[in-house]
């Protein structure tokens, strides 16, 4: 319903409020949406094979990976020739998506004296804080020789090539495809993924536990009763 409301009029600005308590427009879904299915996917694959929850969230990403790529916005071949001229890959990345956002959030940030755009731009800041962090390049490479400073420093500010902006129908296309309500939903929902994925890894969820369980621990809470049990 939500999303059907949105349509009866043309795609709404960036940062316009969509109905949800603390959820605006995205500026640029399409590409957010890409690289951090691309990225997910990346950490997914550090995981063992075998685990399950690498299995689930590998193909759930795919999936929606697969529903995003497929809806192309007007002028996408005029884009990939400028793409391809510039000498970059079809999609772009994560880090670039990192220097697009914090540079529109700040711009957000400076210029908007409404107290939700304030509070948006440091939830927002948040996710991506941990992808880049272009004015803190000290802190990620402590020991960092001149060359590596300046390389980080290059890479935060060169240019970022875009792809054109999905159009309302092609936003509600996703959306229903999906089938988990807005967009920027969906989008919040690949933050938690990536979360998660990484909080798997960290913690090496796989490995047998360090402290071995008893063989009856569980057995309480097992929907057979073990043998001998009262059946009343």
């Amino acid at each position: 319903m939500r999303a059907s409301l949105r349509l009866l009029t043309a795609r709404l600005p960036p940062f316009t409020p969509t109905g949800i308590t603390g959820l605006l427009t995205h500026p640029h879904p399409r590409p957010t949406l890409i690289a951090l299915y691309n990225h997910t996917l990346n950490v997914l694959s550090t995981l063992p094979p075998h685990s399950v929850y690498r299995q689930s969230a590998e193909n759930l990403t795919k999936q929606r990976l697969e529903i995003v790529k497929a809806v192309k916005p007007q002028g996408w071949e005029a884009f990939l020739q400028e793409r391809k001229a510039a000498s970059l890959p079809e999609e772009t990345d994560i880090r670039d998506m990192g220097v697009f956002m914090r540079d529109t959030l700040n711009n957000l940030h400076a210029n908007s004296d409404y107290e939700g755009h304030k509070t948006y731009t440091k939830t927002e800041m948040q996710n991506w804080e941990s992808i880049l962090r272009p004015n803190q390049v000290k802190e990620l490479l402590p020991n960092q020789t001149e060359d590596q400073a300046k390389a980080l420093e290059e890479e935060s500010d060169r240019e970022i090539i875009l792809e054109p902006q999905l159009s309302a129908e092609q936003v509600e296309e996703i959306e229903g495809k999906i089938g988990e309500g807005l967009i920027e939903e969906v989008i919040e929902e690949g933050w938690g993924e990536l979360r998660c994925a990484e909080t798997m890894k960290d913690h090496k969820v796989w490995e047998p536990l360090e402290v071995v369980p008893d063989e009856d621990q569980w057995a309480a809470f097992e929907r057979t009763p073990p043998a001998g049990a009262s059946q009343a």
